[in-house]
C-alpha cells in the first residue's frame, strides 16, 4: 500500500520469527508465520489513502473501514488456506484480544491462535516506536512499558509480552538505552496512553 506498510510488515515478519523461534516454534509453522507476519495488513489494499494517513481522530465510519482489513486480507489470501492455513489465521486475528474486546470476532482467551497473538504484539509494538502523521514515536523503554500495562489490563499474555521484550532486547541496544527505532516509519494510534485500545490502531 505504502512505503510504511511495507517496512512495518517486514520488521513485524522478523521479529514475530525470533520470538516465535524462542517459543520453540519450528519448520512449517515457523514459516506460516513468517508471511502472516509479512501478509498481516495486506487487507489495507482495500483501505482509503484518506483513512490510512489521516492526521486526526477516525470518525466511526472511517473506524468500520480499517476493522475490516483482516477480513479482507483474509479472503485475498483463501488461496493459501490448504498449504498454508497459519498465514490466514494470522491475517484474520491479529488484532483480537486476550480480553474479547478486540475484532474482527471478539475472540477471547486463547480461541485466537498463538500465532496471531506473536504477530499482534509485535504489531503493536512497532506502531509504537514509529512515526506516522498522526502520532510520534515513543521511546523503545516506553513503548516496552505500555506494552506490559496493557497486557495486564487485558489485551493479552503477560508472559507473551516478557518474552517478546526479551528477544527485542537480545537483537538491539542494551536495556534502558531510550531512543526509537525510527524517525519516519510508524503504526495507526491514538494518543499514546490509549493506543491498544484504540480502534486506530494498525
Amino acid at each position: 500500500k505504502d512505503a510504511y506498510t511495507s517496512g512495518h510488515s517486514i520488521r513485524v515478519s522478523q521479529y514475530a520469527v525470533a520470538t516465535a523461534e524462542r517459543m520453540g516454534f519450528a519448520g512449517q509453522s515457523l514459516e506460516g508465520i513468517r508471511l502472516g507476519g509479512e501478509l498481516h495488513d495486506i487487507g489495507k489494499i482495500g483501505t482509503s489513502e484518506t483513512v490510512l494517513h489521516k492526521p486526526g481522530t477516525l470518525t466511526k465510519e472511517e473506524f468500520d473501514q480499517i476493522t475490516k482489513h483482516p477480513l479482507l486480507g483474509e479472503k485475498m489470501l483463501s488461496p493459501l488456506a490448504h498449504d498454508s492455513p497459519d498465514v490466514l489465521r494470522i491475517v484474520r486475528s491479529h488484532h483480537e484480544r486476550l480480553d474479547g474486546r478486540g475484532y474482527p470476532d471478539g475472540l477471547s482467551g486463547d480461541q485466537a491462535p498463538l500465532p496471531a497473538r506473536i504477530v499482534s504484539v509485535v504489531d503493536v509494538f512497532d506502531a509504537l516506536t514509529t512515526n506516522r502523521p498522526y502520532r510520534r514515536a515513543i521511546p523503545v523503554e516506553a513503548a516496552y512499558g505500555l506494552l506490559l500495562q496493557q497486557a495486564r489490563g487485558g489485551w493479552c499474555e503477560p508472559d507473551l509480552v516478557h518474552l517478546f521484550i526479551d528477544v527485542h532486547r537480545a537483537a538491539h541496544a542494551p536495556a534502558g538505552e531510550d531512543e526509537c527505532l525510527s524517525e519516519t516509519h510508524g503504526g495507526r494510534g491514538a494518543p499514546v496512553e490509549d493506543g491498544l485500545n484504540s480502534p486506530q490502531q494498525p
